[in-house]
C-alpha cells in the first residue's frame, strides 16, 4: 500500500516546468531578434563635430601676464649665473696649478734623483746664508717652502706663504763639463794635476765648472752605500764604476774605493755627501779619507 502511493506522488517542482520552459523560449527569441536587428540599431554615420570654443583664448592677451612678469617671482635677471662649485675645490685647483718660477731666495746647487722619489735629494743654498743643505721630498726649507718633487736639475716645492706650487732650476753655466767628448792631449788638458802619490792640485776655476753642474758629475760614476758588517750602519760610499777620464779618475779615485770622510767629517748619508761636495767651492785644501783594498789612505787636494 505504501509503495503504490510513492509511485503516484509528483515531483515538488513539476508545476513550475511550463513557466521555466516559456521563459527559456522567450530568452532565445529575444536573443535572435537582437541579432537580426543589431545592424539597423547601430548609427550609420559619425556624429557631428563640436569645435572647441576659442572664446577664452581670444579673450586673453599677452598683456594679461605682465603682472606676473613684473613681479619677477623667481628673481630672474635674465643672466645665466656661474656654475655652482665648491669653493674649497676651487682653492684646491689653484693650489695644484702648474708650478711657476719661484722668487724665494733659494739657489739649487744639485740634485740626486733616486728610483724611489721619496729618496731623491736636492742640495739647496739659501741666499745670504753660508752653507748648502740637502732636502728630500716632504722636508721644509726654513719655513719658506715644502719640497714636493725632485727632478734632474729642478726642484718643485710649495710656497708656504702663497700655498702655490713653484720651482727652481740649476743655473745653466756656459762652460759645462762634458765627458767623453774627446780625449785630452797631454797633462795640460787635465783639470787635476797629480803632484805625488795621493797629492793633487786643482785650479779653482776648473773646480767651479764641476760644482756648478753637480747633477752631471753624479752621472759619471756609480756609487752605493757601504755598510759595516754586523751593525749595518753606513760608513761611506763605494765607487762601483766610473767613466774613463772622468773627474773621479783624475782625482785619483779607483773602482771599489770606499769614500769614508771629507776633511774628517764622516760621509754616512747621501745628503751629507752632497753637502760636503759643495764645501769644495770655498776650501783651499780638501782631504779625502779612502778605504782601498782594506787599507785607509788619505787623498789631499790643494785648490789654487
Amino acid at each position: 500500500m505504501t509503495s503504490r502511493n510513492s509511485k503516484n506522488q509528483r515531483p515538488p517542482l513539476e508545476k513550475w516546468y511550463p513557466y521555466i520552459l516559456f521563459a527559456f523560449i522567450g530568452y532565445c527569441v529575444a536573443d535572435l531578434g537582437i541579432l537580426a536587428y543589431r545592424d539597423k540599431m547601430l548609427p550609420q554615420s559619425a556624429p557631428p563635430s563640436h569645435p572647441k570654443s576659442s572664446q577664452f583664448e581670444a579673450g586673453v592677451s599677452r598683456g594679461a601676464y605682465n603682472s606676473i612678469t613684473s613681479r619677477n617671482i623667481f628673481a630672474s635677471s635674465g643672466v645665466i649665473p656661474d656654475a655652482l662649485v665648491d669653493k674649497s675645490k676651487g682653492a684646491e685647483a689653484q693650489r695644484e696649478a702648474d708650478p711657476v718660477p719661484s722668487q724665494l731666495p733659494l739657489n739649487l746647487i744639485g740634485t740626486l734623483v733616486h728610483s724611489n722619489p721619496e729618496k731623491s735629494l736636492a742640495a739647496i743654498e739659501i741666499r745670504g746664508k753660508q752653507g748648502v743643505v740637502s732636502y728630500s721630498p716632504g722636508k721644509q726649507i726654513e719655513g719658506m717652502a715644502e719640497i714636493m718633487k725632485v727632478e734632474r736639475q729642478k726642484v718643485v716645492f710649495r710656497n708656504l706663504n702663497s700655498n702655490r706650487l713653484e720651482y727652481i732650476e740649476m743655473k745653466k753655466e756656459g762652460g759645462k763639463v762634458a765627458f767623453g767628448a774627446g780625449k785630452s792631449t797631454g797633462d795640460s788638458g787635465k783639470e787635476v794635476q797629480k803632484v805625488s802619490d795621493n797629492n793633487f792640485v786643482i785650479k779653482r776655476a776648473d773646480l767651479l765648472k764641476y760644482t756648478n753642474d753637480l747633477s752631471s758629475i753624479l752621472m759619471q760614476a756609480r756609487a752605493v752605500p757601504n755598510r759595516e758588517p754586523g751593525t749595518g750602519n753606513i760608513n761611506g760610499f763605494r765607487i762601483l764604476d766610473m767613466q774613463p777620464g772622468s773627474i773621479y779618475e783624475q782625482l785619483g779615485i779607483q773602482r771599489m774605493d770606499v769614500i769614508k770622510s771629507v776633511d774628517g767629517t764622516p760621509v754616512d748619508s747621501p745628503a751629507k755627501a752632497m753637502e760636503l761636495y759643495n764645501t769644495l767651492k770655498n776650501s783651499p785644501k780638501v782631504t779625502l779619507q779612502v778605504e782601498r783594498n782594506g787599507k785607509n789612505e788619505t787623498m789631499t787636494y790643494n785648490i789654487q
